[in-house]
């Protein structure tokens, strides 16, 4: 709370190791016109300090013997604003300058008003229809008007929310230049209406620099709400053809490497990341555009664990920057799908089956830890591949466009980690594979990096699958597990998610296992569906 000594007003601590809010604090000057009048003014000084304004009101302060002009000119001073209840009568004296005897001391005259400065003053209007003026003084500010009784709520609560400086509007911050986009996405879309109208290909019209990721996102999105699959066709043929080049362009100056410190692993991957990154957004458009018709990603899936003419040789974690690539795909598409309220479609392409050239089968995605969790192309370490998950906005600006928010990416990730790692649970129901007492130290799948975000974080993930309420219970009822079998199971699972937390040496050693509690929360039984 705020304390006073003498004139000065300082902050005081909240017991927490944090400051409050500072208390605004107000003058109400005002003549003494009637008793009715004096009455409104104390009913308005009741007002504010119930909407937290602390109020020098004459009626409350002054007592017999007291200096008036002496705590007038105090109380202006002290004071953060100076209501000036403006009736004919008050209009009169302050530009008569006729305070400074008795109760006519309560007027703010001319002359105060420049000495302390004028944006402090605030005239408030108390006066019949046809007479509104203020002092001269003033007369160039703006006023807040609480003459008419039946408009005082409304006026009222704009005087109190600009005291406290919460107006409810409240000027955005500056955006990026639009136009600049919106040119590439013109651009496209004129080469993209001449191929459907019999025109040029888009390969021949595009250029390799029009479309970048934040085009192809903005671009693709249009498309697919204007539900134009031959467009889209075209925008996604234009964006996929020169990235593989690109990528082994990229894979040619890692030749001769010999070593690479894990501190460059994530920027190494980020830079081939960024090459594919056009196809990614483009794929995100799709799944933001609601339009099912462009939401099967699963072949894309394909695109990036086999780049034409990749070369595997040399470096491991280079060699396997495609399942890095997947990696990434998939993240981004899962926390897509959660902010697009779309959860069912991202645990879809979990489990859609892949497999590269090492593979003698196709698997399930989300049962593949070196494309979910741990990819090779950072050691298989999952906080390095956390890491670089949560960081991409910071290399990527154009994921603003499709989150809005730093926050709320990270939000949505959790949150689609936290449905993966339920789904495993499920399907190790569904194998039979529930006496996690007989694993020995468990080995997860799905990584639980999700448990080292700040814990406000971790609720608001967790609140948006109880959001998605129909489409989380299907994770595991889609794949025939009984409500009863998983709510059997979890306590179990939480208990093993500990295990693993707490024993893998690929977190780091000041984890804190309070984290894990958040698993407790989420019990099958408990989610009302």
């Amino acid at each position: 709370m705020s304390t006073e000594t003498g004139n000065e007003k300082t902050e005081a601590s909240d017991g927490q190791g944090g400051v409050e809010p500072k208390v605004p604090v107000v003058l109400i000057s005002y003549s003494h016109d009637s008793e009715e009048h004096k009455a409104w003014v104390l009913m308005l000084a009741e007002r504010l300090l119930g909407a937290g304004v602390k109020v020098f009101l004459d009626q409350w302060d002054v007592s017999h013997g007291d200096d008036l002009v002496k705590y007038m000119r105090q109380s202006v001073s002290r004071a953060d604003r100076v209501l000036m209840i403006c009736t004919a009568e008050y209009v009169r004296k302050a530009d008569g300058g006729e305070g400074g005897v008795g109760y006519e001391a309560m007027v703010v005259d001319g002359e105060l008003v420049r000495d302390q400065g004028e944006n402090k003053f605030i005239p408030v209007l108390r006066q019949r229809p046809g007479e509104e003026f203020v002092p001269k003084s003033v007369s160039t500010r703006v006023y807040a008007q609480l003459s008419d009784d039946r408009s005082f709520e409304a006026g009222f609560e704009e005087l109190a929310r600009n005291i406290q400086d919460t107006p409810k509007l409240r000027k955005p911050p500056l955006g990026k230049n639009p136009y600049a986009a919106r040119a590439n996405i013109e651009g496209v879309t004129a080469a993209l209406e001449g191929v459907a109208t019999g025109g040029a290909t888009a390969a021949g019209v595009l250029t390799d620099e029009v479309v970048d990721a934040e085009t192809a996102y903005l671009t693709g999105l249009e498309i697919a709400r204007g539900g134009d699959v031959k467009a889209w066709r075209e925008l996604a043929q234009r964006v996929k053809e020169p990235l593989s080049g690109r990528l082994n362009a990229w894979r040619k100056k890692q030749d001769g490497r010999a070593s690479m410190t894990i501190a460059e692993l994530p920027n190494m991957v980020s830079e081939a990341a960024t090459i594919y990154s056009p196809l990614m957004a483009l794929a995100l458009a799709g799944v933001e555009s609601g339009q099912e018709r462009f939401t099967k990603q699963g072949a894309l899936l394909d695109e990036f664990l086999k780049p034409r003419d990749w070369n595997t040789s040399g470096l491991v974690v280079v060699g396997r920057i495609p399942a890095a690539l997947v990696f990434t795909f998939q993240a981004l598409h899962g926390a897509t799908c959660v902010d697009a309220d779309v959860l069912e479609l991202g645990m879809r392409l979990s489990r859609a089956r892949i497999a590269d050239a090492h593979q003698v089968e196709a698997l399930v995605l989300h049962t593949q830890h070196g494309l979910v969790g741990a990819p090779e192309s950072f050691q298989s370490t999952t906080t390095g591949a956390w890491r670089y998950l949560t960081e991409l906005p910071e290399k990527w600006p154009w994921l603003k466009r499709v989150f809005g928010t730093d926050e709320r990416y990270l939000t949505a990730l959790c949150a689609y980690y936290m449905a993966l790692s339920v789904q495993e649970l499920a399907c190790r129901i569904m194998q039979g594979q529930t006496d996690f007492n007989q694993m020995g130290r468990p080995l997860l799948d799905i990584p639980t990096g999700w448990l080292t975000m700040p814990r406000e974080l971790q609720r608001k993930a967790y609140g948006r699958l109880i959001e998605a309420e129909t489409q989380t219970r299907k994770i595991w009822r889609s794949l025939g597990v009984a409500d009863s079998r998983m709510a059997a199971a979890w306590p179990e699972w939480v208990e093993q998610t500990k295990r693993w937390n707490g024993e893998s040496t690929l977190l780091p050693s000041y984890f804190n296992p309070v984290h894990a509690t958040l698993f407790e929360d989420l019990r099958p039984e408990d989610v009302q569906l």
